[in-house]
């Protein structure tokens, strides 16, 4: 829509604006994604949520109205410090508020990573994607930010009505503050004594992990292991080219001279990532997370091969390739049910079952960080990429990073399926 002048008071936007505005994002979601767990800390799990909402709000503003090239990328990197903080407060406040019996992405020691409420997050950050998709086949270019805008602002909405999280109040000592938000969380007539106890006592050794400096933490060698593992799948995660794929999805299948609807392929893509992100939630238990992110790279790197060959055809010979020219839709909806599979969901599982606590502050930081600021450099790089290799030598590259990821899940990333931290880190220590 921006590079055609389909909104109000057009300026020029090229392909390389394109290139930076949806690239920024990353950078400032690792921005964001920082000092989240701090502002969390001091002004609450809720109040934090309003902040960061109000960033996304600001920058659906610069986008709505922009008058100039900086507008779209000041916009975009205030989006993505909302984003990447809410990535962090929202998974934690889930956690710190559900009970045992469908907690699923953080329990009180922030490990376990299942089926449940945590398991929401992300599946609805897939309907977000497939909500955009098709609202941007629809609407007009001020319509469609007005509509992703209105969940910001809902969101806002329904947070100032919600009981803030237990822990945050023992944290500040405010002991008849928590019992009271564990009764609105539970019921007034539950009988929550011993849950509070619990959390008091979660919360307190929580305090003492985080007192330790980094320099201490990582002077262990299963610590580090753990967080060369945990950055290991974030960047592998990325290296994929999954937000490649994501956010220039539509241009994908213009360039591929698809005869198929490019605006329909990525509805019916996104609905496809959406079922698999579904199918994941259920079989994540069973088959076992080390087996699934092998699975991945492999199916992963097989679909870009594919797609990359069918643009080397593509570009050979135009005419020809339209009989074959299904393989693109075909091929990138193999490679989103792939990642939904394992590199989407399974790097957050890993990183939430191999740190200690004493890691965790430091490691769930710095790996996020990285993920985020890996988005950056591989959304913007791919462009730079197009014009060396070409499109085809582009996704060649993907999915060697594809298969080298299930060769680093083979060698080197544990199974944590049904295990205990001891016994994880005791696999640690031995490798």
């Amino acid at each position: 829509m921006l590079e055609e002048g389909q909104f109000p008071s057009p300026f020029p936007v090229t392909r390389s604006n394109t290139q930076t505005y949806g690239s920024v994002f990353g950078i400032g979601a690792a921005f964001g994604a920082l000092p989240a767990g701090t502002v969390a800390k001091i002004f609450g799990r809720c109040k934090s949520m309003v902040i960061f909402e109000l960033f996304m709000c600001l920058g659906w503003l610069f986008l709505t109205i922009p008058r100039a090239v900086w507008m779209l990328i000041v916009g975009r990197i205030l989006q993505g410090i909302g984003v990447g903080a809410l990535c962090a407060v929202i998974p934690s406040y889930v956690g710190e508020i559900s009970q045992a019996s469908v907690r699923a992405i953080i329990n009180p020691s922030f490990r376990h990573f299942t089926r449940g409420l945590g398991s929401m997050f992300q599946g609805l950050t897939v309907v977000g994607i497939m909500f955009a998709y098709v609202a941007g086949a629809f609407l007009p270019y001020v319509f469609f930010n007005a509509a992703c805008c209105v969940w910001a602002v809902s969101h806002i909405v329904g947070v100032l009505l919600i009981p803030e999280s237990p822990y945050y109040f023992l944290s500040k000592n405010m002991d008849d503050k928590a019992a009271l938000a564990l009764k609105k969380l539970r019921g007034t007539n539950a009988d929550t004594t011993q849950e509070l106890a619990e959390i008091k006592k979660a919360s307190e050794e929580q305090t003492r992990s985080e007192k330790m400096s980094f320099f201490e933490v990582m002077s262990s060698k299963v610590n580090r292991r753990a967080l060369y593992i945990g950055v290991g799948c974030m960047f592998f995660q990325q290296a994929s080219g999954i937000n490649v794929v994501v956010f220039y999805m539509t241009g994908i299948f213009e360039d591929t001279g698809s005869n198929i609807n490019p605006k329909k392929a990525a509805i019916i893509v996104s609905a496809v990532q959406l079922l698999m992100t579904f199918i994941t939630m259920l079989v994540i238990d069973k088959a076992g997370r080390r087996k699934l992110l092998i699975f991945s790279g492999v199916m992963m790197g097989i679909s870009h091969i594919i797609l990359a060959h069918y643009y080397f055809h593509y570009e050979r010979n135009p005419l020809l390739s339209e009989s074959i020219a299904w393989i693109p839709l075909v091929s990138i909806a193999m490679f989103i049910s792939a990642f939904a599979l394992g590199f989407g969901p399974i790097p957050w599982v890993v990183m939430g079952e191999i740190f200690s606590n004493e890691v965790k502050p430091y490691g769930t930081s710095i790996a996020t960080a990285i993920n985020w600021l890996l988005v950056f450099l591989v959304t913007y790089s791919a462009e730079y990429l197009a014009k060396i290799v070409g499109n085809g030598g582009t996704f060649l590259i993907f999915g060697l990073f594809c298969w080298i990821a299930a060769v680093f899940s083979l060698v080197l990333v544990p199974e944590t399926q049904n295990r205990t931290l001891a016994e994880i880190q005791k696999e640690l220590a031995e490798k």
